[in-house]
């Protein structure tokens, strides 16, 4: 047997010893990067198509840990050779690189024996590329992903995706709430709802949806700010989702409660936690933050218990938001009737006095960011079920129809009144404003305008 030659890897510029001459790359990352392609991609047409690649770690540098989710640590990092562009160069029979860009290097917890249930965020987005467009610059609302790398020092595995300076929603609305005007609120709803559309019409469903998981793109324009959909860990095909593993992650006040009962996930489900959102959006704080998230809290979410309603929203909103809350998932809207709605208004909205623009909030008891910390809330995603199975031997959950205790706030009854409403300008979300109650059935013109904001 002749001996390796110790040569410099075309992956990773280092000089190792060779696979063989053939490949020209090294051990280590022949062995990285088989383990990714096998389970990404079946084709070498479509793995170009989605540009999806493994990047030797050393062609990263100015590695800054940001933060820790629930499963992964979060790195911000310089990748010195950037992703592949659209240009091909042929004295070197291969696309071209953009060049240096910051991203974000997702590291996945004790991953350095990786299999496909790692992996399948990038198949999630994956798949969702190969289903939708030509390439992954096509798309305005999905985080955009480009391979995978593997850490030197403990060989974990990391994701590359795009860095968003302005960090996550939960950030965006804790630093900017009491300057974010409402045009700017319905504007990123208006994203979100659109990445969820992209989603379910590729009949993915996120199931982990919660403001840590949208991006707030800064971009150059009149509202300078968009909402990207993002971190697809645990979502699944609604048409491939099997019972292999039956484990629920998340993170309590945004799961909806037939799945604490038992049922699976579905797009509706994630309409749930978009509701949850727009609450989120409309106070400045998170759902049940005052609140312990444990098996209590899930009892009560399950008996009806919503988020208090505060009155400093536009005329619809809060009728929409109950809505999409709503505790039977056939009651709720679906991602294309919620899209349709802020596509109208928000064409309305745009011809409106420039006044309306600006955000009146100010001295509310029950509106604005909190800033103390509650040891009993938990707002990072985490293995569910244990907690579940405990509660479902409680009188609570053995009916659907229980009636909410006197006093609980019940989502169709928790009204509180905003002292400082004269200074909120009202729009109407709705052209035809029905009577408003969840579950009340809307037809929505087909005929809308183009989102102008």
């Amino acid at each position: 047997m002749s001996k390796l030659k110790v040569k410099k890897c075309n992956e990773c510029k280092k000089k190792r010893n060779f696979m063989n001459e053939i490949h020209r790359i090294c051990h280590q990352c022949y062995k990285a990067k088989s383990a990714v392609l096998k389970h990404i991609s079946n084709h070498d047409y479509n793995y170009r198509k989605a540009k999806l690649e493994f990047v030797p770690y050393g062609r990263f540098k100015d590695i800054e840990f940001i933060a820790e989710g629930g499963f992964s640590k979060i790195y911000k990092a310089t990748w010195i050779d950037g992703p592949i562009s659209n240009k091909w160069n042929e004295e070197k029979q291969e696309f071209d690189r953009c060049g240096r860009m910051i991203v974000v290097l997702k590291e996945l917890n004790n991953s350095n024996n990786i299999d496909s249930k790692e992996l399948n965020e990038l198949k999630i987005f994956y798949n969702f590329i190969l289903k939708n467009m030509t390439t992954n610059d096509d798309y305005n609302f999905i985080n955009k992903y480009f391979g995978i790398t593997q850490n030197s020092v403990n060989q974990n595995f990391m994701i590359i995706t795009n860095y968003y300076e302005s960090g996550d929603l939960t950030h965006f609305i804790t630093k900017n709430f009491f300057n974010i005007s409402w045009k700017i609120k319905l504007k990123k709803l208006f994203d979100m709802i659109g990445g969820l559309k992209d989603l379910h019409n590729s009949n993915i469903i996120h199931q982990d949806y919660h403001s840590g998981n949208i991006f707030s793109k800064e971009t150059k324009g009149k509202y300078k700010t968009s909402a990207i959909t993002g971190d697809f860990g645990i979502s699944k095909s609604a048409i491939e989702s099997s019972d292999d593993d039956n484990e629920v992650y998340g993170i309590i006040p945004y799961v909806a409660p037939e799945i604490f009962q038992g049922q699976k996930y579905t797009k509706a489900s994630d309409i749930y936690s978009y509701g949850m959102i727009m609450w989120e959006l409309m106070t400045g704080r998170r759902p049940f933050w005052d609140k312990s998230h444990d098996t209590n809290l899930i009892i009560e979410i399950c008996d009806g218990l919503r988020p208090p309603i505060v009155t400093n929203a536009p005329e619809g909103y809060i009728e929409l938001m109950q809505e999409c809350w709503h505790s039977d998932p056939n009651k709720r809207p679906n991602a294309h009737e919620i899209c349709d709605i802020f596509t109208r208004y928000g064409s309305k909205l745009y011809y409106q006095n420039e006044s309306y623009n600006q955000t009146k909030i100010i001295n509310s008891p029950d509106i604005g960011p909190i800033t103390t910390n509650n040891p009993g809330d938990i707002y990072k995603s985490r293995p569910l079920s244990t907690m579940i199975k405990s509660v479902k031997f409680t009188k609570s959950l053995k009916s659907q129809s229980i009636i909410p205790e006197f006093g609980k706030r019940k989502f169709n009854n928790n009204l509180i009144e905003n002292n400082n409403e004269d200074n909120v300008k009202k729009s109407k979300l709705y052209e035809n404003k029905n009577d408003g109650t969840p579950g009340t059935s809307k037809k929505h013109p087909e005929n809308v305008h183009i989102y102008s904001l």
